[in-house]
């Protein structure tokens, strides 16, 4: 019975911390899009990842505020990246998108795995939110062949 349930409290721990492709805060959704390789050089890549922030609700919502730095998983390897807004912005009228991105270099041959940024709220500590990559199609066919 306690192999049981300690296993249950292990699977519920993995659920709860497991990566996503959405996040709803305060009803806005961020989605992280496809990374793709925006400039391939010799022995490093410059990829890109885009987060999308949709104002689901009837009313102006302000945006999360996100860190200016983000960690990629790649491998058993962690990455430093940036994050920086398209435009100035703080908060989105109804069904408007703002969108961010997220930048970061990976050596060649190498595709990242997850995407992990912080939410900054107020004088609380900073909360993360976790991203599986996926890759376009494009970087997809490149890492199969390179």
């Amino acid at each position: 019975m306690l192999v049981i349930a300690t296993a249950s409290m292990v699977g519920l721990v993995w659920w709860k911390r497991r990566a996503r492709r959405v996040h709803v805060i305060d009803h806005v959704k961020l989605e992280m899009h496809p990374a793709c390789v925006v400039d391939d050089r010799v022995v490093e890549q410059v990829w890109r990842a885009a987060i999308s922030m949709t104002n689901m609700s009837r009313r102006p919502r302000v945006l999360p505020v996100l860190a200016e730095r983000a960690t990629v998983r790649a491998g058993s390897r962690v990455f430093l990246a940036n994050v920086y807004l398209e435009t100035h912005v703080d908060e989105v009228n109804p069904d408007d998108v703002a969108l961010a991105w997220v930048e970061f270099v990976l050596p060649g041959g190498i595709a990242p795995g997850v995407i992990v940024v912080s939410r900054l709220r107020g004088d609380e500590r900073a909360r993360p939110l976790r991203w599986t990559s996926r890759l376009t199609q494009r970087a997809r066919q490149f890492d199969q062949v390179g």
